[in-house]
């Protein structure tokens, strides 16, 4: 027999039950599956067979703003409207390194690189699912495809990608230009293609970079440490060390590295000739993941590949060793160098170069794409407000880089069949055996140096309404060098982001005098890190070739390089408390379409159903109790 006390004490387990239940829930919400299914902005973005739309309205003062203090890289407040849907109040700002700086010294270009952070100002919002948005500007490419087909390659070959697709972009309704809209490889993407956070995803730039062991302390790896694309501790940081010690020591390799996926991408690497990354003096624009103690390298940022960096020189960039596809001593960089060490690794580097030259480009895909891209996007190239490169440039460079391709396929090949050397010094002994090139003209191409000097477009500030349907001309500012005249930039009252002597908040930094960088020289903050962590890497008073490439691609002079070697000695690093430009601080980051909330937990759709669900139990006991609690029941 049941009684009513029985029932009323089933009942109340039942209730604590659920109670626990709803706690334990709230408290450890299930992890999402590395089979997460694609978040919806795949699709509604970067969809391969079209241009995506999207206007900029904003302020004009604050456009005007962010254009004339675009070094500072600082967010304003904008409507983003996207494929029709508006997104309010998001933030953007300019972006880029050298890109960045070449369009700010061009008095006639405007057409900066953007950044769109759809939860800068509303938390949680995103669009369709993604966090941040990269605006590429596709400087220093007359094809406006090597990006696209950079990223196409890694994505064929099974590497971890960036999503993409071709955006012609409006400002308050008046063109300015097609873009390369890439996914912004943070936490959204990370989402996308490992399922979690568990991760974590650094931007390697400066020290550090080149991953050679330089000790255990995490200050010899600031260039790494401080370039998290989101939250880590020391002890997740200390995996990177662990990693890269032994990597130096090419013990356990596949223990802290996927080698697989490192050689698929060094293979792409190699094959696009492309030096303005890991493999070249400035060892960046890479990223690397690391989960549970295992690295990998991912690609970023192509416009320079097809040897638009560091290569001048077409029967050069066409017969570039497979063995030795770096601009320095292959020593120099231990992720490829260390690996090809190893027979076996080799062997699969071979594997992944000759896939690639068989599957892309002797079946034709490589043409195909190319002449694909060309019909979606001929006409917005035809009418860019903005371009940097006249129609008639971007007609004559498709057939020079499918040439370009079509050589480097049969140089490759050649070296991997044994009819051509696979070293740099080999083939110095032996050029006759090199795959003529000199009907390939690099420079039809675009490459740094050569960007071109596009109009403002209508409605810009301080436009020349004489520059307005100009056809843009190559060989604009040298992105290596500074302006001699002091500009909007450089004034002491922009506060920070001015160089020491200008009377802002840089005066202080040790090794560098007033007179070193004279007013009008002045480059902004995120430049003098990069100044600063290369200075705390020279040993005695002599800066390496190297290091004196990496100053002069960050728009130093010979006269200011020979007075930063004045410095005095121990000076010390940048702050590692400053973060990338543009960063919110940490623990105050929006939700993600995924609900996580960085450093500040959140309440997500699905723990509140697990609350509601908790809260329903709760109730219905309740229910039952006063409806039953008088009632006796019998077997």
């Amino acid at each position: 027999m049941i009684t009513s006390k029985h029932l009323n004490v089933l009942i109340a387990l039942l209730m604590i039950i659920a109670v626990l239940g709803t706690g334990f829930f709230m408290l450890n919400p299930p992890k999402q599956s590395t089979a997460t299914a694609q978040p919806e902005y795949v699709n509604k973005l970067f969809d391969k067979d079209k241009i995506i739309n999207i206007n900029i309205d904003m302020k004009q003062d604050d456009f005007d703003w962010i254009i004339e203090n675009a070094t500072r890289e600082e967010y304003r407040s904008a409507d983003i409207t996207v494929n029709g849907t508006t997104f309010h109040n998001v933030g953007i700002r300019p972006k880029g390194n050298s890109s960045l700086r070449t369009v700010a010294q061009d008095e006639n270009s405007d057409r900066f690189s953007f950044k769109v952070k759809f939860d800068a100002y509303l938390e949680g919002q995103n669009c369709f699912g993604l966090n941040k948005l990269a605006l590429n500007n596709i400087i220093m490419d007359k094809t406006y495809m090597k990006e696209y087909l950079a990223y196409d390659m890694f994505a064929s070959m099974g590497v971890v990608t960036p999503k993409y697709a071709y955006a012609n972009i409006t400002v308050n309704d008046k063109p300015w230009g097609l873009y390369l809209a890439v996914e912004s490889m943070e936490e959204s993407f990370v989402k996308r293609n490992y399922g979690s956070l568990e991760g974590h995803l650094y931007r390697p730039e400066g020290a550090g970079s080149d991953l050679k062991w330089t000790g255990d302390s995490a200050a010899n790896y600031s260039g790494i440490r401080n370039m998290a694309a989101y939250d880590l501790t020391d002890s997740d940081f200390n995996k990177i060390i662990t990693m890269i010690e032994h990597l130096n020591k090419g013990t356990d390799l596949e223990k802290y590295l996927d080698v697989d996926a490192i050689m698929r991408y060094f293979a792409v690497n190699t094959f696009l000739v492309n030096f303005d990354s890991y493999t070249g003096n400035l060892k960046h624009n890479y990223y690397l993941y690391e989960k549970n103690g295992v690295c990998t390298i991912l690609p970023w940022d192509f416009n320079l590949a097809f040897a638009g960096h560091e290569i001048n020189d077409a029967e050069k960039a066409v017969n570039f060793p497979i063995d030795t596809p770096v601009t320095v001593n292959l020593s120099e960089r231990p992720l490829i160098g260390k690996l090809l060490e190893v027979p076996e690794y080799k062997e699969l580097y071979y594997k992944y170069l000759n896939q690639l030259v068989a599957d892309y480009i002797t079946s034709g895909k490589f043409e195909n794409t190319v002449q694909k891209l060309d019909t979606l996007i001929n006409s917005s190239v035809k009418n860019d407000a903005t371009a940097f490169y006249s129609y008639a440039e971007y007609e004559k460079s498709l057939p020079v880089l499918v040439e370009f391709a079509r050589l480097r396929a049969q140089s490759i090949t050649a070296q991997l069949t044994g009819k051509q050397p696979l070293t740099t010094e080999e083939q110095s002994k032996s050029p006759a055996q090199n795959i003529d090139a000199k009907a390939i003209d690099l420079s039809a191409l675009g490459g740094m140096g050569g960007k071109g000097g596009g109009p403002r477009p209508s409605g810009a500030k301080n436009t020349n309404p004489a520059e307005q349907g100009q056809a843009a001309l190559p060989g604009g500012n040298n992105p290596e060098g500074f302006p001699g005249a002091a500009g909007p930039n450089n004034s002491p009252e922009e506060g920070p982001g001015v160089f020491p002597g200008a009377g802002g908040p840089g005066n202080n930094i040790p090794g560098a005098s007033p007179e070193s960088f004279p007013r009008g020289n002045m480059p902004d903050e995120e430049t003098m890190k990069k100044v600063m962590e290369i200075m705390q890497q020279v040993k005695g008073d002599e800066l390496s070739a190297e290091q004196i490439a990496q100053l002069k691609e960050l728009g130093l002079d010979d006269t200011m390089i020979a007075r930063m070697k004045n410095r005095p000695p121990g000076m010390p690093g940048p702050d590692g408390a400053m973060g990338r430009a543009g960063n919110a601080p940490p623990g105050n980051r929006a939700n993600d379409p995924f609900g996580h909330g960085g450093a500040i937990n959140k309440i997500t759709p699905t723990q509140i159903a697990y609350l509601a669900t908790g809260t329903g139990c709760i109730l219905l006991g309740l229910f039952f109790i006063w409806k039953f609690k008088r009632r006796k029941y019998s077997s």
